[in-house]
């Protein structure tokens, strides 16, 4: 699967860090990074938890590590 050609056809960003799958909450003060996959169990998808970082460059960082690590 081409990543860079997937994301093309993903839906604009929505958070409020100007980072897809990563948002910061005002109540614990974090930065949570998240991931929608496709679940094969109920032919949907499933928002996956990675981390709740105390910078973003951490955020970041461990969306990444997450996503090299599934390919």
């Amino acid at each position: 699967m081409d990543v860079k050609f997937n994301m093309k056809n993903s839906k604009s960003i929505r958070s409020n860090t100007g980072y897809k799958g990563i948002y910061f909450r005002k109540d614990t003060g974090k930065f949570e990074s998240h991931l929608r996959m496709y679940n094969p169990y109920n032919q949907g998808t499933t928002n996956v938890h990675i981390a709740a970082c105390e910078t973003l460059k951490e955020a970041i960082t461990a969306r990444e590590e997450f996503i090299k690590s599934l390919f």
